[in-house]
């Protein structure tokens, strides 16, 4: 660390802003490129299980087809008499010669539906008819007695069985993949089983609905799969070996929950999605080779690399270029500054333009010239402290003289019988000690109470019984600590403002609570109130923090918002004073102070006041 600091300026900021950048442009071409790799892999999932839906579904029609073409056959009026006739015969010349008048009803059932590759007809003794659109086919599928016999009970719980794929062999070189349609004949109306059809369908049928799906980039890549639930694999796109014994597909992707991921198989990697068919129960699975995916990435990845390269070398040349001009002034400046430390005041920076080297130099200049003149500021400054030190003190000097002055007023109006003046006098040198005290010092609150009423008989003098004081505070909260001349201007601003037009009737009250650690001392007038401009006024005043001449008391010189900076200033944001007015119903003004008790023993002539 040691060793950094002590490296230049140009040095630090070439290798601060080439780290920095390394850094940003490292984690922003990382974040892209693992972004633009997830949303290519999501975006491939979402069109394969897109594709493998739609594939399904078109399997699921072409299944629906073939169950209506068994439900029309099994149903057939004629297939049902011939059925019967077979059954009546005895001799099998004559069940033979029955059912070749099958043939002309099958081929009917079938020609139009291009996907069939046989329609087979058993009996319950397992004599079998069929139809082929193959020349002399050679049947290696034919359905055992046993098997008709498990049939048979399946086909009690459902409509129809899907047989798993077999082959049928058209000729000495080629055999074809179909799948068998097994359902059972009822004779009507009677619903008991006469007999069974079994359809042959050719799989390569499914390859025109995969002609239909392969619209996409895709096409030549990815792998189309319909996998029973064993994992025999009924029909596989590009593949004629489906439904081989030797191959199955992995039956874990078939059994766990998620319907897409990533797989091993065939000594690859893929990406893979899986749709099951409520109606068949084939899983539908569609395969796309890893290897695409990382080539996009690999793309992704080459334009990164090559973009973050060129941006971290373009960087590091601007930071460099940008270090070497900002130090250049910058070492004039310091060398200008050393001069200053000497103590040469005189010396100034030339500067031009308006950039910020341009700023700096003017501002050294000010700083150069503001110093002088502080110099003779700050030797002014300390002779008129000392002169207002004196004046201070002179000012002391007027308030105890008139102390004095009412008290011998007072002792010569006591003598003479004017209790009058006595009074007055007592009342106003009561004011004037009080006032004298700290101002920064809380007191309790009965001699604040105390304060108020020597102040109150002042004006019973200039209002008579106009006005009335009155005092409604507990016993146990006139300990309580507040500053000094917060309440007794609210209560001038009540005889000043709220009552000076009152003929008779005028109520001041005071009133104080505690709750939760808070005091509220509230002083209230039933007066003329204020207007909704003032209390506008005043509003706006409290939260804009500007001093509010119009509601300042005329003798202190403490107003309203004064108060309210005091307290805030000395116990918190939280506390202060509010205020309600109303025209015509009066002025309540409440003090929110921390309650808090003084340990001072409380005045009995102050209580006996209250």
């Amino acid at each position: 660390m040691r060793h950094w600091n002590d490296q230049m300026l140009k040095t630090k900021m070439f290798i601060s802003f080439s780290f920095v950048s390394l850094l940003i442009v490292g984690i922003t071409c990382g974040i892209f490129y693992y972004k633009n790799t997830s949303d290519i892999k999501d975006q491939t999932f979402s069109l394969s299980n897109i594709i493998s839906k739609q594939f399904s579904e078109m399997i699921d029609l072409y299944i629906q087809n073939i169950e209506e073409l068994s439900l029309a056959i099994s149903i057939d009026p004629s297939i049902q008499g011939i059925l019967f006739d077979f059954y009546k015969a005895s001799d099998p010349v004559e069940k033979e010669v029955v059912g070749y008048k099958l043939n002309p009803i099958l081929f009917n059932f079938s020609y139009p539906k291009t996907y069939v590759q046989s329609i087979s007809i058993y009996s319950l003794d397992n004599h079998l008819y069929r139809y082929s659109k193959k020349v002399d086919p050679k049947l290696t599928n034919q359905l055992t007695p046993d098997q008709l016999g498990d049939l048979a009970i399946s086909l009690s719980k459902r409509p129809f069985v899907i047989l798993p794929l077999n082959e049928i062999q058209t000729d000495e070189q080629r055999s074809e993949k179909a799948i068998s349609f097994v359902r059972k004949i009822t004779k009507i109306p009677t619903q008991t089983i006469i007999g069974f059809v079994n359809i042959d369908i050719n799989v390569n049928a499914f390859n025109m609905v995969l002609a239909n799906t392969n619209a996409n980039e895709m096409e030549h890549t990815m792998s189309v799969l319909i996998v029973n639930d064993e994992g025999r694999i009924i029909y596989e796109n590009g593949n004629n070996n489906a439904g081989s014994t030797q191959e199955a597909f992995d039956q874990g992707v078939l059994t766990q929950a998620a319907t897409e991921g990533e797989l091993h198989w065939r000594q690859a990697d893929y990406l893979y999605t899986v749709v099951k068919s409520g109606y068949t129960g084939w899983n539908t699975i569609i395969l796309i080779p890893k290897d695409v995916i990382l080539l996009k990435q690999k793309r992704s990845q080459d334009i990164v690399l090559l973009v973050g390269v060129l941006t971290m070398l373009l960087i590091a040349a601007v930071s460099y270029l940008l270090s070497h001009q900002i130090m250049r002034p910058l070492n004039k400046l310091m060398r200008n500054m050393s001069r200053v430390e000497l103590g040469d005041f005189s010396h100034r920076m030339e500067y031009s333009g308006r950039n910020e080297i341009g700023k700096l130099s003017r501002m050294y200049n000010h700083m150069l010239e503001s110093i002088s003149r502080l110099i003779h500021e700050v030797y002014e400054s300390k002779l008129a402290e000392k002169n207002a030190q004196l004046s201070a003190l002179h000012a002391q000097i007027n308030p105890h003289f008139l102390y004095n002055t009412l008290n011998i007023m007072k002792s010569i109006s006591r003598l003479r019988g004017i209790e009058e003046v006595a009074e007055i006098s007592e009342s106003l040198a009561g004011l004037f000690q009080y006032s004298m005290k700290n101002l920064q010092h809380p007191v309790a609150l009965h001699e604040e109470i105390e304060h108020i009423h020597n102040y109150f008989n002042i004006q019973q003098h200039r209002f008579g019984n106009r006005i009335q004081l009155h005092c409604d505070i507990p016993r146990e909260l006139l300990q309580a600590s507040i500053l000094k001349l917060t309440l007794q201007p609210l209560v001038e601003n009540a005889f000043n403002h709220g009552l000076r037009r009152t003929k008779s009737g005028g109520c001041i009250t005071i009133q104080a609570i505690a709750t939760q650690g808070v005091l509220t001392i509230t002083v209230r007038d039933n007066g003329e109130g204020m207007h909704d401009k003032a209390v506008v006024i005043l509003q706006r005043a409290f939260r804009t923090s500007n001093p509010l001449n119009s509601y300042e008391d005329a003798a202190h010189g403490i107003g309203l918002l004064n108060i309210r900076q005091r307290i805030q200033l000395y116990y918190g944001k939280e506390y202060g004073l509010t205020f309600t007015s109303k025209p015509g119903e009066g002025t309540s003004v409440s003090l929110i102070l921390p309650f808090v008790t003084e340990n001072i023993e409380c005045d009995k002539e102050g209580e006996a006041a209250l």
